[in-house]
Order: structure tokens, then sequence, then C-alpha cells
């Protein structure tokens, strides 16, 4: 405080003999000065109330200084600072605001190129029939009767109620089943990735633009664009674009992984409902004509011409058949929760009797079969396009890694504050060539690695394929010699083992009723031909599975002709 009052003139000689004056009193005032004798209260109160004064006048004296500071500012004439004249003197409007990038007819082409791709998958999954080539047709005028009708699932329930078609159960799948939505959902993900590799190419042409339209809030703008990588834009955009145009593809043939899988489980469970059904009839049958023959040993044995013995078989026989209808009426209501599962339905959902199929057999032999489906199971071909995918992300990544050494034609012309006063002009700054750096080349080392790492697992992707191939020939020939196993006995059944047990059961009625045979030859003709006809139905359902099993294995729906039976 003593230094700011020296500094304010005439203040000086008045304000310091108090300060000092004030200071040593107060340094040698104590509580117990006020117990000495000769203590002077009034002269230590008029040095407090000078101390108090001299302390006001001190803080009026320093905001006086500020303001005399302030106004000398004022007064004082400022030169305006170099960006006014290019920012105010001039108007000019902020570049931030106005960038303006160039356009690149090629990088456009290829940018609307690749949107383009975007909106026809968009449309093609909006279409009544999302994918060309699945592996069930959903173009015929009967499934898209179906598939109209399972967008009223009350409607489409009532229907389930009826007598039920196995081409209408798939169109419920097809609709309904959450598998099936999940890979729609998960491809329309992928599209949106279209956009954002445009996204991408967009920021980084703008940060190259960034050197044109760049302000130094000096001198007018003189800058110009780079072209030394404008170039490899293009191209990265391309291999970005196909990038996700392989991924969309690999979604796709998720998809049709998931409906060939669903069309195959359906197809089972109806082999399997169709046969349950038709072995409960076969059971009823043979019920029937067991309480007949239990009626005709009663009567016998009431009349003296049979035995009691005979009456307690045939009881135990019936209550056996009573029994395996039974299980068979509990394996339907399984096979009903499985098909309401498949079709995303509740479990005791009722469903309607099965209508039987037409029986074809398949034309292609087996070495036909192996090349299909080398050809067309889905798994080879995702692995396939992963591959090439693969392929394009190694492409890319070598342009990453060793960027062309094109030429770099731009300039960058320097201006100072001196330029501005038109006094001196410093010389343009002219970049004439853009290579790579010898120095840098260690610097590639880790990217060089994940190119190779990434060539290995291409290699490893390849023998995967082989692998898939090897099992799948297994799979072929295994469900191809189970269908010609169950066609052959199919043949068997029908064509000698079935008429010769007919013929033996109805040769046994005719004696038993004449009594040339005991009850016991009768029964076991009757029980030889319920068997054979239960046998007969499961080769048939036998043979169907092992078809859809192998039309799942080869990946498409073979052709095939009526099934002859000679």
């Amino acid at each position: 405080m003593i230094h700011i009052l020296s500094n304010r003139g005439g203040l000086q000689e008045l304000f310091v003999p108090m300060v000092v004056h004030f200071k040593s009193v107060l340094r040698n005032f104590s509580f117990r000065t006020l117990y000495r004798p000769r203590f002077c209260y009034r002269k230590y109160c008029v040095t407090v109330l000078i101390g108090f004064i001299m302390l006001t006048v001190l803080v009026g004296g320093c905001a006086n200084h500020r303001l005399e500071t302030y106004q000398e500012l004022r007064s004082t004439e400022v030169q305006p600072p170099a960006y006014y004249y290019t920012e105010v003197e001039k108007k000019i409007t902020n570049t931030e605001s106005n960038l303006i990038v160039e356009p690149d007819q090629y990088l456009n082409e290829i940018e609307a190129k690749v949107l383009e791709y975007q909106k026809q998958w968009q449309t093609q999954l909006e279409s009544e029939t999302p994918m060309s080539n699945l592996f069930y047709d959903l173009s015929t005028d009967t499934m898209k009767a179906h598939r109209q009708l399972a967008a009223s699932p009350e409607e489409a329930r009532a229907q389930l109620a009826q007598p039920i078609a196995l081409e209408f159960l798939v169109a419920l799948g097809y609709e309904w089943s959450p598998g099936l939505k999940s890979a729609r959902e998960k491809i329309r993900a992928i599209l949106e990735q279209y956009p954002q590799a445009v996204y991408l190419e967009n920021v980084l042409r703008q940060y190259n633009a960034f050197t044109k339209q760049l302000d130094t809030k000096v001198g007018p703008v003189r800058h110009k664009e780079m072209m030394a990588m404008e170039f490899p834009f293009p191209d990265t955009l391309a291999l970005k674009g196909q990038i996700v145009t392989e991924d969309v593809l690999i979604a796709q043939k998720e998809f049709e992984i998931a409906l060939r899988d669903l069309v195959t489980e359906i197809k089972l469970a109806y082999y399997d409902y169709l046969f349950v059904i038709e072995a409960t009839h076969i059971n009823e049958e043979n019920q029937k004509l067991l309480q007949q023959m239990i009626a005709i040993a009663q009567t016998k044995f009431r009349v003296g011409q049979g035995k009691y013995s005979n009456v307690i078989m045939a009881q135990v026989e019936l209550s056996k058949l009573a029994n395996v209808i039974i299980t068979l009426e509990q394996q339907r209501e399984t096979i009903i929760a499985r098909l309401n599962t498949l079709l995303n339905a509740s479990a005791d959902l009722p469903l309607g009797i099965p209508i039987p199929i037409e029986e074809e057999r398949v034309i292609s032999t087996l070495a036909e079969l192996y090349e299909l489906a080398v050809r067309k199971r889905q798994e080879i071909q995702k692995q396939k396009l992963a591959i090439s995918k693969m392929g394009l992300v190694v492409e890319m990544a070598k342009q990453m890694t060793y960027p062309d050494p094109t030429l770099g034609a731009s300039y960058f012309e320097n201006r100072s504050m001196a330029d501005l006063k038109h006094t001196q002009k410093m010389p343009m700054t002219f970049m004439t060539q853009r290579t790579l750096n010898p120095t840098n080349a260690a610097w590639f080392g880790h990217r060089n690695s994940y190119i190779h790492e990434m060539g290995v697992k291409i290699e490893a992707m390849e023998h995967r394929i082989e692998e898939l191939e090897s099992s799948l020939r297994f799979v072929v020939k295994k469900h191809h010699f189970g269908m010609e196993t169950a066609n052959r006995s199919i043949r068997l059944y029908r064509q000698t083992l079935l008429p010769q047990a007919q013929q033996a059961l109805d040769a046994a009625n005719t004696a038993y009723q004449a009594a040339q045979i005991d009850f016991l030859s009768f029964l076991d003709a009757q029980r030889t031909l319920l068997n054979l006809r239960i046998e007969e139905q499961r080769a048939l359902r036998d043979y169907h599975q092992h078809l859809t099993q192998l039309e799942q294995a080869v990946g498409m729906i073979l052709p095939k002709q009526p099934l002859i039976r000679e």
C-alpha cells in the first residue's frame, strides 16, 4: 500500500508519516497496555480513527488510478488486427459454414452405384418373393394364397383345424417363423452399411478439401486442393461397396439355410404325423376285426366247440391293441406340438388330419447328386463368399498399406502482415512431388503381418471347403442309401408280403369258423398282417424322410417323377 501511495505524488507527504506511526502503534499494542497507569485512551482512539481515514482514501485513490488508466487506453489509437481486413472490412463470411468441395464425377458415380445396391436389395426384400432361387418355391399361386391367408392369424388357425396340406404348413412357417424374421432383419441391418461406407468417403473428401478452404485469418484465401490423394478414394469406396455386397450375400445364404432347415423340419414332422395317423387307422381296423373274432370264440365256447382259453387270449390281444392306440395318440399330440412350435404357434393348437402326398422318386443318379451338392449346398456357397470377402479385405488393406506414389500438384501461397500493406510479398511454397519416404518403410511391418495373417486364414477357409465337401458326400450317400432301402422295402411289402399275409388271414378266418384250425393260428395270421402293414407305412415314412434329408444335403428341391410300383 505504501508503494501505491508513493506513486500518487502529493499523497506521499501526507500519508506516509501516518502509516508509519499507525504501524508502530499496532505493533506495540497489547492488552497489557490497557492496565498501564500512564496509558492514554484518548491518544489510542485518535490513532485508530486516523488509520480508518487513511484506508478510505487509499481505496479511493486506487479506483481513481484504474479509471484514469482505462481512459488513457481509450484515448490511445489502436490499429485493427490483421483479421479485420479479411473478415470485417472486406465483409467476407465465415468460410467454415460455406465449405465447397469440388465434385468428383467418378467418385459420385461410385457412390450412386453403391447406394443403388441398397435400394435394389430393399426392394427385393419388400417384394412377394424376397429372394430368387430359394430352397422352396414360393412363387406358385397356391403358395401365394397360403401366404395371404397367413397374414390373418385367426383365419389361418381356423384353417389348421381342417385337413391340412404340407404346402400350407410351409407357407405359415415362412411367414410366422421368428428365425426367418431374424434372418430378414439381419439383411436389412447389413444394408445400412452402404450409406456408412459412402459417408466415410465423403468425410475424407471434405478433409482433403480442407487445404483449399483453410482460412488462416491472414489475407485472402489462396490455397488449392491437393490432388495426390484423390485417386485412391474411388477405388477404396468401390472395394467397400463390394465388401458390403458380400456381407449381404452371406446374410442371404444364412436366410436360405434357415429356410431350408425350417422346411426340412416341417416335412420330417409332417411325415411322422402321416405315419402316426395311418398306424392308428390300421390298429383300429385290427381292433374291430379282433372284436368280431372274440364274439365268434365266445359263441363257440357256449356251444361247446371252443375253449375258454381262446377267449382269454383274444382279450389279451385286444388289450395290447388298445394300449398301442393310446401310445400312438400320445405320439400324435407330441408331433402336433412340434409342428406348432415350428410355426411359432401355441403347442396346444389343434391340427387337422394331414393330407397324403404324392409318392415320387428322384431322377438324378448318385454321381449327379454329388455334383449338385458341391454346387448347391448353402454352407459351401457361404464359405466361398466369405473367402471372396476376405480377398477384398486383403486387397483394400494392400492399397491402404502401400499407397500409390502419385504426383502431388498443390501449392500454398503464404501471405503475411506485410503483404497486407503491399510492402513485401512472400515466396510461394509449391510441392511438385509426393512420394513415399523410405524411412517409413518399417512402419508398414504390422500391416504386412496383417496381410499375411489374412492370407493364411484364406487358406484355412479353403481347406474348410474341402472338409465340407467330403462330409457332404457321406451325407448324400447315407440318405441315398436309406431312400433306396426304404423304396425296396415298400415294393417288397406291397408286391409280395402284404398280399400273401392278407390271403393267409382270409384263409385262417375261414378255417377257424369251420373249426379246421384253432384260435392261435388265426391270431398269428392276424398279427402278421398287422405288423406288415405297419412296417409298410414305416418304410414309406422313412423313404420320404430320407428324400427330404437328401434334398437338405444337396441344398435344393430335386427333380422327381411319380413313383411307379412294379
